[in-house]
Formats: structure tokens, C-alpha cells, sequence
């Protein structure tokens, strides 16, 4: 169960107010666990001066305090409004994204579950520094941009079916958002973009016509459909609403534009990584859609994926 313990970052001093209610509710639904951490950060020059000055190590402990205190009211808050949850408050010293990975893997946290509708970003995806090294780096699921006012009504699937080798990882992407639509009651809409520059590339290679070009394209296409239909095919008897979209061109052109056109509520996609750099990346093509989603995202990594922050 994805929504077993979900762990919520809060800034220090931060107002909840409604901003995590879609997750919350479908949380206190569940009677999961709910934990929130704050991390205080820049005291790394402080606790080196603390082992010379028993005042300096004073600051720390007042710090503490006061952010476990504050910590504490909010939790009281969240009870009242939903009883079913069991809440917990955790503070931690340091580097906020190393932290909340830490934090989620003592706690056994099932999802990790990020505000990025605050301060001056305009947008519910404005992804901070935090957020992507959360997503790089952390081998949990990450729902991030939590603002919604109105229920989640429609989610966007976004899978590559171009690889029989994804198709482990496929799996467990559309399980997760099957059990979001059910718990939602939201439409699941199972999203494929494709694009080979065929005219580019085949045309290098030898002489074909445009109607060859088009033939291998319409193969393509239906191979694609096939296989989104494969992934579907065992859970048509679920009471989730679910349809197939292929869009031609570019992911992180085609992609956002159908989920501002369609009204799409949240945006469901694999984050790969990639070895023989240094630390680990989420996949170039989810990257560069996020600032241009203007809705909550849910990423998720293969089971193989290993946080570095954990080594």
C-alpha cells in the first residue's frame, strides 16, 4: 500500500492550512501513519563551534525545542480534522533533502510527500532544489505540488512501452496509479509518446519513399497500442475508468500539452537513473517536464534503484 506511512516534509514555521488535504484525506481513509519532519538547516558551522562553547550547544537545543514545539501544534491540528491517522513529529539537523531520505528510512515511510506551492513559485511543480534531489535520490515515491482545492478527477499515466525491458517497471507504475484512481475515484488515462525522425534517419541509410515511411510508422504505432493494451488488459475489471492515449512527438513536448489541455489533475512517471556520472539523476525527459506541469506529480523508481544517501 502506497499510502501505509507517508512522510511530509514541513518548513519551519510553515502553515498547512488545506495544502496536503487530497493526500490527507485518502491517508485518514486508510488509517495510515502520518509523519512530519522539519529540518533545521545551516548549523553545521554551529555544532563544531558547540564542542568549544557550552552556550553555542544551548542555541542548538532552544532551536530544537522551539521547531518540535511548533511541530507538535500542527499535529494537534491534523488530528482533529482527521482522526483516523496516527501522527507522529520527527526534527532533524542539516541538509533538508539528505535529511527527509534519512528521516523516511528510519520511519519506514511508503511515500514522501512535498509542498512545492510555496514562496514566490507561481506554479505547483516549480520544482526547488529539494524537491529534484529528492527525486534523483531517493528510491521512495515522491507526490509533490500538493495543492489542489477541488477533487483529482482525471490522471495521466506516462509510460515507455518503446523497450520490452520496461515493461517490469510499467507494471509497477500503472499499479500505483490504479490504487491513486481507486482510493480517487479518478479517471486513469495510460499516456504513450512516441517519435522517431524517420525522414532524418532512414533516409541517411538508403532510399525510401514516403509511403515506406509512413507503412513503418503505422507498424510502430499499432506495436505500441498493443502493448499499452497488454498492460492494461488484467485490470479492465476494476471499477477504474481508464482509457489509452498515443501522442506523437516529443514526451516533453506533447505531454505537457495534452495535460493542459485535458485539465489533468496529476501527472503519474517512472524517474530513471543513470550510472557512470556522478550521483544519480532522474531521467532527462521526466526532468524537463516538470516546470512545465502545472498540476501535482507523483515519480516513482524501479525496485532496483538504491538511494546513495543510504550508503
Amino acid at each position: 500500500m502506497i499510502f501505509r506511512h507517508l512522510l511530509l516534509p514541513i518548513a519551519p514555521d510553515q502553515p498547512l492550512g488545506d495544502l496536503f488535504q487530497d493526500v490527507l484525506q485518502i491517508a485518514d481513509a486508510q488509517s495510515a501513519k502520518v509523519t512530519l519532519v522539519t529540518v533545521i538547516e545551516n548549523f553545521d558551522e554551529l555544532k563544531v563551534i558547540s564542542q568549544y562553547s557550552s552556550k553555542v550547544l544551548g542555541l542548538l537545543d532552544e532551536a530544537t525545542k522551539t521547531s518540535h514545539h511548533a511541530l507538535e501544534k500542527q499535529v494537534q491540528l491534523l488530528k482533529a480534522k482527521y482522526p483516523s491517522i496516527k501522527f507522529s513529529a520527527i526534527i532533524r539537523l542539516g541538509i533538508p533533502f539528505l535529511e527527509i531520505i534519512r528521516a523516511a528510512d528510519e520511519v519506514q515511510a511508503s511515500m514522501i510527500v512535498v509542498d512545492t506551492h510555496r514562496q514566490n513559485k507561481t506554479q505547483a511543480c516549480q520544482q526547488g532544489s529539494t524537491t529534484r534531489h529528492l527525486m534523483r535520490k531517493s528510491a521512495l515515491p515522491i507526490w509533490s505540488g500538493i495543492y489542489h482545492q477541488s477533487p483529482i478527477r482525471r490522471v495521466a499515466v506516462a509510460v515507455d512501452v518503446a523497450f520490452p525491458e520496461q515493461s517490469v517497471f510499467n507494471k509497477k507504475i500503472f499499479s500505483l496509479a490504479l490504487e491513486v484512481c481507486t482510493l480517487t475515484g479518478a479517471e486513469l488515462i495510460l499516456l504513450h509518446a512516441w517519435h522517431i525522425d524517420f525522414k532524418g534517419l532512414i533516409r541517411k541509410l538508403g532510399s525510401y519513399r514516403d509511403l515506406d515511411v509512413d507503412l513503418i510508422s503505422k507498424e510502430i504505432r499499432l506495436e505500441r497500442a498493443e502493448r499499452m493494451k497488454s498492460l492494461l488488459a488484467p485490470y479492465t475489471h476494476l471499477p477504474v475508468r481508464q482509457q489509452i492515449k498515443l501522442l506523437e512527438g516529443e514526451a516533453k513536448v506533447v505531454i505537457p500539452c495534452f495535460v493542459k489541455d485535458k485539465a489533468i489533475d496529476m501527472v503519474i512517471m517512472g524517474s530513471l537513473s543513470r550510472t557512470g556520472i556522478a550521483g544519480f539523476l532522474i531521467g532527462n525527459t521526466a526532468e524537463s517536464m516538470l516546470d512545465q506541469l502545472s498540476c501535482s506529480v507523483l515519480t516513482l523508481k524501479p525496485d532496483a534503484f538504491h538511494s546513495p544517501v543510504l550508503d
